[in-house]
C-alpha cells in the first residue's frame, strides 16, 4: 500500500470547499494518513491550522488532494515544481469543475481507493512557452494571447517554421486535448476525443472570416509572432499567469517536459455523459 502524507490544497473562500476538506481530513486521519495542509489554505481556513504546513511551490508531498474548481486545480498544478513527481486527488467543489472527477457524496470511498492505490493514474501533456529567453510556467489547459484594452491584436502564426494563419482580431488560443472543452471551445473550436493528443490553434473573433481552427501536432514547434502594428496583448498561461507582450514579441510553444499526473477513478466511462452535464448543458 502506498505510504506518505496526503497534502491538501482548498479553494479559499468557498463554504463548499471548506466542507468538502474537511470530509477528505476525516477520511485521512480514519485511515491512518498524515494530512499536511498547503499554507494558503490553512491560512484561509480556521479549521485547518493546527496541521502541519507545506508550501505547494517548494516542499509539497508526493500525493495531494485539490479541492475546489478547474482553476483551483490548474493554480495547484502550475504551482508545483515538478508536476511528473505528484499524483493528483481532484474533488469539485462548485459549480462546473469538469477537471474534477470525484464528488462530495462519495469523498470517503475514493479517499479509501486513494489511500490504497485502486486509481488510474492519467497523465496529462502541458505546453511550455518562451519569450526570448524567458521562460513562463507550463500550461496544462492553454495558452492564450488576447487582447488588452479591447485593440486590434496582429498575429502571424507558424508550425514548424511554415505560415499557417495571419490573425487580425482578438487574439489565439493554443490548447492541449484537455483544454479543448475550455476556452477554445468557447472561441468555435473542436471537441477533442481524450484519447486523442493534439494541439489546437483557435483564432479569436478573426477579422478575417475565412479562418479556422487548426490542429496540428503536439510535438510541433508553434511560433506566434506579435506584428509591429498589433495593439498590447497578454498571453495567459491557463488563466493563472499573464504577461505582458509588446509588437515584434515572438513566443515560442513547444511541449513541456514534465507532463501532470491525476488519480482517475471512473474519468473514462461516462466522459462524454460528463461533458454534456458540466458544459454543454451548463447554465
Amino acid at each position: 500500500m502506498p505510504g506518505g502524507p496526503v497534502g491538501l490544497v482548498a479553494k479559499p473562500g468557498s463554504g463548499l470547499a471548506e466542507e468538502a476538506a474537511a470530509k477528505v481530513v476525516a477520511a485521512l486521519e480514519e485511515r491512518g494518513v498524515e494530512v499536511l495542509v498547503e499554507r494558503d489554505t490553512a491560512m484561509s481556513y480556521a479549521r485547518f491550522r493546527g496541521y502541519p504546513v507545506f508550501e505547494i511551490s517548494r516542499n509539497p508531498p508526493e500525493r495531494l488532494v485539490v479541492v475546489g474548481g478547474d482553476g483551483t486545480l490548474l493554480r495547484s498544478i502550475q504551482k508545483l515544481p515538478d508536476p511528473s513527481r505528484v499524483v493528483v486527488m481532484a474533488v469539485r467543489a462548485g459549480k462546473r469543475g469538469f477537471l474534477l472527477d470525484v464528488e462530495p457524496y462519495e469523498i470517503e470511498d475514493r479517499v479509501e481507493d486513494f489511500v490504497n492505490g485502486r486509481y488510474r493514474v492519467v497523465e496529462y501533456p502541458r505546453v511550455s512557452t518562451r519569450l526570448g529567453s524567458k521562460a513562463l510556467p507550463c500550461a496544462m489547459n492553454d495558452v492564450v494571447f488576447i487582447t488588452k484594452m479591447a485593440k486590434l491584436v496582429k498575429l502571424t502564426v507558424y508550425v514548424g517554421g511554415e505560415r499557417v494563419f495571419t490573425i487580425d482580431g482578438d487574439g489565439l488560443i493554443v490548447s492541449t486535448t484537455l483544454g479543448s472543452t475550455a476556452y477554445s471551445l468557447s472561441a468555435g473550436g473542436p471537441i477533442i476525443d481524450p484519447g486523442l493528443d493534439v494541439l489546437i490553434l483557435t483564432p479569436m473573433n478573426p477579422v478575417q472570416l475565412h479562418l479556422r481552427p487548426v490542429v496540428v501536432s503536439p510535438d510541433s514547434k508553434v511560433e506566434v509572432e506579435v506584428r509591429p502594428a498589433s495593439g498590447p496583448l497578454y498571453v495567459s498561461i491557463d488563466g493563472q499567469y499573464l504577461e505582458d507582450l509588446q509588437p515584434g514579441s515572438v513566443a515560442t510553444i513547444e511541449r513541456c517536459e514534465k507532463p501532470a499526473r491525476i488519480a482517475r477513478f471512473r474519468w473514462w466511462e461516462n466522459y462524454y455523459e460528463r461533458l454534456y452535464a458540466r458544459i454543454l448543458a451548463y447554465w
